[in-house]
């Protein structure tokens, strides 16, 4: 039922603008499906039958993350627009050898957390 409300809250408040960290979110995860399918087709298809599958799942896997990192940490978002540059811009070549991704990690963009209630909050 908990992660039922955060897909929930993560749409409304993706929606509304009224949290950036989320918006983050939903954006990595769309760039992540999109720039997948451009650049490692075989590898791709092998997982997915389409964009829309790779995004459902990753938004059902990286909801409850986003949430509770954006009720725990600072969000750097100036890292965040790097991370999100990059990948848009990456060529097919950093797409695949992971150099586009190097400024996406989460504890980069999710910065000073309260590890406990970071913890609490995934249910840890």
């Amino acid at each position: 039922m908990a992660a039922v409300w955060r897909m929930g809250a993560l749409g409304f408040l993706a929606l509304s603008g009224c949290a950036s960290s989320l918006g983050f979110g939903q954006e990595f995860d769309k760039l992540k499906c999109e720039r997948q399918f451009e650049c490692s087709q075989g590898a791709f298809d092998a997982v997915y039958t389409d964009v829309g599958a790779c995004r459902d799942e990753l938004d059902a896997m990286s909801a409850d993350y986003y949430i509770c990192a954006s009720e725990n940490c600072s969000y750097d978002g100036s890292q965040a627009r790097a991370c999100l540059h990059d990948v848009r811009s990456g060529t097919c070549d950093e797409i695949v050898n992971g150099t586009a991704w190097a400024n996406c990690n989460p504890a980069d963009v999710f910065v000073a957390c309260d590890a406990l209630a970071l913890a609490k909050c995934l249910g840890g």
